[in-house]
């Protein structure tokens, strides 16, 4: 390698590492470090008063406030982290390949955009606006075209998210203790000594 080579090389990585530093003027010209930044918005965001005004309309009351809040929060997060089109686990020696569907979030987001509007236009108001009544009748008008059968056993088969908002509950342990009224914990591991005992009523503590 010749003098010239080895001054170059010497020079770029000097520049390189400057370029690097906090302080330099790289840095501050490309704004400050990713770390520093503060979290983006996921792209499938839900707008979190519309979801929960709907959360009041369609998911059972006798979870009260906080416990509705609970499962919209539980929704909204689940689509957050949502991976679509991504390859999913298959059998041993099975040579087909299956993905994840796509993100639902954008559609979604479309159909609670379009409850908003139905509101304004069949109500004078926006559906966060509306009481439960109003919210009810909104969604009537508005689920009219949905498919009708069983609640599906997957938020990504429906329809609407009304639909998928309650489907998505309705697969969780705290649902399944409260069709039962018992402390079920479905999805949890017990001790081995506890499989034989029946599970306590949400009601109180006794057998």
């Amino acid at each position: 390698m010749t003098h010239d080579r080895r001054t170059f090389l010497r020079s770029a990585m000097l520049g390189v590492t400057a370029a690097a530093l906090p302080g330099s003027a790289e840095a501050r010209t490309h704004g400050t470090p990713a770390q520093a930044q503060p979290p983006r918005t996921p792209a499938n965001a839900l707008d979190p008063a519309l979801l929960a005004a709907l959360g009041d309309a369609v998911l059972p009351e006798s979870l009260g406030a906080p416990g509705r809040g609970r499962a919209v929060a539980a929704f909204a997060a689940w689509l957050a982290a949502y991976v679509p089109v991504a390859e999913q686990m298959h059998g041993y020696g099975d040579a087909e390949l299956t993905y994840t569907r796509p993100d639902p979030g954008p559609g979604w987001r479309a159909q609670l955009d379009g409850l908003d509007r139905l509101a304004r236009r069949l109500r004078r108001r926006g559906f966060v606006q509306l009481d439960l009544v109003g919210r009810r009748a909104v969604l009537d008008v508005a689920l009219r075209e949905a498919r009708g059968g069983p609640l599906p056993s997957s938020p990504l088969q429906a329809d609407h998210i009304a639909v998928a908002l309650l489907a998505h509950w309705a697969a969780t342990s705290e649902a399944q203790d409260l069709a039962y009224g018992a402390r079920i914990g479905a999805g949890q591991c017990r001790a081995l000594a506890d499989t034989p005992r029946r599970p306590l009523p949400l009601a109180g503590e006794g057998a």
